[in-house]
């Protein structure tokens, strides 16, 4: 989901924050019985995308390995804390991957720990931030951001499953022992990956809330064959507490997805996480589509399949944010 795919090794000089000041300035962590509770009274607004927003910025390098730089994690809490200002109450970590498989192949496989604390004290510093800004006492939670291994599972590829397992493990680990209230499993092409991650989040704890979303095409089908109406009761039953779609598509597809995970499960808690539209080359650069009033627009439609959790995935920024939060406080 917001990953950038290029991947350097860590230049020679480069700082890192040490994993021992893990900041104290986030929410307390919630339980999933007293997240629900929240859940049943609202909608909870996530933010948008934090790789594409840091190519606008000029970055080329994947987003983990920005983890361990003292000024580009200034860069990534100051997205977070635009999104705040937009109205989010879910910061997702950036650690989308980083994970011991993809951080290996990225020549960081040492950095696994010190990536993912810094990523949750990005986040916690904003929060901070954005309270002494502000003065607001509204809830935030911090999410706990795992996406793909970055290698196929059996039968597809050479990864076992309980090697996926293990990884994923090791990386929910550290995002929750970090303080993230809540651990979010997203854009998963392939079923058992996601259950792999599911699996592998509530080994480490059982009362934390567990999210995760597919990718689907605009058919409804991911890339692996699994489809928006046959996969959510895997997950559920799995322990997974809200399951949905993000990715792949802009809002206006992602309408048609989100009739067919909620018609196929009418009473689950759902989180969906659309691209601001489709990607097009401008001056050089790669845009999305969708205004944010365009998607606030179809968002319109959306919010008739009653999601628990909505936000946006890439090409999304503060300004699509803000667009969407107006329409939970219509609604």
């Amino acid at each position: 989901r917001k990953s950038i795919k290029k991947c350097l090794k860590r230049p020679a000089g480069q700082e890192e924050t040490n994993k021992s000041l893990i900041l104290k300035m986030s929410a307390s962590v919630k339980n999933k019985q007293e997240f629900f509770k929240i859940l049943e009274r609202r909608i909870l607004l996530s933010d948008g995308a934090m790789g594409t927003t840091l190519q606008e910025l000029g970055y080329t390098a994947c987003p983990d390995f920005l983890n361990l730089n003292k000024d580009d994690l200034k860069a990534i809490s100051g997205i977070h804390l635009k999104y705040l200002h937009a109205g989010s109450e879910i910061i997702q970590t950036n650690s989308f991957g980083s994970n011991p498989i993809n951080l290996q192949s990225c020549g960081l496989a040492a950095n696994l720990e010190q990536a993912n604390i810094n990523a949750v004290n990005a986040a916690k510093e904003a929060i901070s931030n954005y309270r002494s800004q502000t003065g607001s006492s509204r809830e935030l939670f911090i999410a706990g951001n795992l996406g793909p291994l970055g290698k196929l599972l059996e039968p597809y590829g050479d990864l076992k499953f309980e090697d996926a397992v293990d990884a994923f493990s090791k990386q929910a680990s550290i995002l929750i022992d970090s303080g993230a209230d809540l651990i979010l499993i997203e854009t998963m092409i392939d079923l058992k990956e996601a259950l792999a991650a599911v699996e592998a989040a509530r080994k480490v704890s059982d009362g934390i809330t567990v999210a995760c979303t597919l990718s689907f095409t605009e058919n409804g089908v991911t890339v692996m064959g699994n489809k928006a109406d046959a996969f959510g009761e895997e997950l559920i039953n799995a322990g997974c507490d809200i399951i949905g779609a993000n990715c792949s598509v802009g809002s206006k597809a992602m309408i048609k997805i989100v009739e067919k995970i909620r018609n196929a499960n009418p009473d689950a808690r759902l989180i969906i996480q659309p691209n601001a539209g489709l990607p097009v080359i401008s001056d050089g650069k790669t845009k999305f589509n969708e205004t944010p009033e365009i998607m606030a627009e179809n968002f319109k439609e959306i919010l008739k399949f009653k999601p628990s959790i909505i936000g946006g995935c890439c090409g999304s920024t503060p300004e699509h944010i803000k667009k969407i939060a107006e329409l939970i406080v219509i609604n």
